[in-house]
């Protein structure tokens, strides 16, 4: 009697405590929230207007493609576009059309326009997108000079979700091909405003040159440069061939590309995980840089029998002359790429400032680049070792492609 008893008041104080357990009396089902993914915001010049796009996906979609990975139907793409005179107004068009709720806790892209890079002053420009507590600093953010709609319309390869793509998901094309470095929105906002440091912007476009479908070219998505920002001010785009220089000052690059060339192909190498050093001197009361950079490569195409320590100093040259031509091109728009001038000024600010040259703190020169030295290390041929691939073609005297 005892046992039932206690049994019994056991039974009636965990159904109190049940009555207590709250319940998501407030919680909405995932069908009747629509989901924002991609911002994209531009300023119109002419007109004095913001336009502001969002990118919306169907939840269904994305949990269709998470197990097989693949959706056999094509993937629609929702956008909504409202102009205004500020960022704000320009929402609040939107969501006055809305059906449905709209929750922002799963964006993870911002595209902003070159009327938004060049009006200046990108955080009060934004200043309303920051405020709203669902939006996270962890997005990526980018430039364009393309119409932003057609960005976020592209379709992804293989019916794929958007989430797959480029915009939402940039680290595995860098992992792959370290061009250019994605950037998130709290190192943009922190970068701004850091002095004596370039802002580097990946900037997007779209083009139908690579992908086919049934013989029908596919729009697809890629890196188009850089645009450099120095002082809080936009200094323009620097476009992709003149950035190579960048990969190899940048500790997080994976993989990296070498193309040696005499007339006609001659090697094709996968260079990795580059490292390097920034040695400051003065010279005419001028600083004065010197690179030094460490980089390991493997042969992944070779057309003719060279010497190995051939291969390395034309690999060398070519990454040296990478460099000096991304340093030359920022030059030129006064945009210091390679990031010399914040080596110097963790040095000590007040002696940065004795070299300032002008009103904006830029303390380059011409003459500011002095020895850049490559160390290139070819470690291997892919599956066979670059000795048993020349002695298999030394009597031949032919260049091949490795497997």
């Amino acid at each position: 009697m005892k046992g039932f008893t206690a049994a019994l008041k056991l039974s009636l104080g965990i159904g109190a405590l049940m009555l207590l357990l709250t319940g998501c009396w407030n919680a909405n089902d995932v069908d009747n929230v629509d989901y924002v993914n991609a911002i994209g915001i531009n300023y119109l010049k002419d007109k004095k207007e913001y336009e502001v796009y969002l990118q919306l996906l169907s939840f269904q979609n994305v949990a269709k493609t998470e197990g097989s990975g693949v959706n056999t139907q094509p993937v629609p793409v929702w956008l909504a576009a409202g102009r205004g005179r500020t960022y704000a107004e320009a929402i609040g068009k939107i969501t006055i059309e809305a059906e449905k709720r709209l929750f922002w806790g799963h964006v993870t892209a911002l595209l902003l326009g070159e009327g938004v890079l060049d009006k200046g002053e990108i955080t009060d420009v934004l200043q309303s997108l920051f405020r709203f507590y669902e939006l996270r600093y962890t997005m990526w953010v980018y430039g364009t000079n393309d119409p932003i709609d057609k960005l976020l319309e592209a379709a992804p390869n293989f019916e794929r979700s958007r989430l797959n793509m480029i915009i939402h998901t940039p680290k595995d094309n860098y992992r792959q091909r370290s061009y250019i470095k994605p950037i998130r929105l709290h190192d943009f906002i922190a970068n701004y405003y850091e002095p004596a440091k370039t802002l580097l912007l990946p900037a997007l476009t779209m083009d139908e040159k690579i992908w086919r479908r049934n013989e029908e070219p596919i729009p697809s998505v890629h890196y188009k440069g850089v645009y450099a920002f120095w002082n809080r001010e936009n200094r323009g785009l620097i476009p992709l061939e003149k950035a190579f220089g960048l990969r190899w000052l940048d500790r997080s690059a994976k993989r990296a590309p070498v193309l040696i060339e005499n007339g006609e192909i001659l090697a094709n190498l996968r260079m990795e995980n580059p490292r390097h050093v920034i040695h400051i001197r003065e010279l005419n009361r001028r600083p004065v840089f010197d690179i030094e950079v460490v980089v390991k490569g493997v042969i992944s195409e070779l057309r003719e029998q060279v010497q190995l320590s051939d291969l390395a100093r034309q690999v060398q040259q070519k990454i040296e002359k990478e460099v000096r031509d991304t340093f030359a091109a920022g030059l030129k728009q006064k945009a210091d790429l390679l990031g010399l001038s914040d080596q110097l000024y963790l040095r000590g600010a007040k002696r940065y400032r004795q070299f300032e040259t002008d009103s904006s703190h830029f303390v380059l020169t011409p003459e500011s680049l002095g020895k850049v030295t490559v160390h290139a290390h070819i470690t291997t041929a892919g599956k066979y070792t670059y000795k048993v691939y020349r002695n298999q073609h030394v009597n031949e005297g032919k260049g091949g492609r490795l497997p």
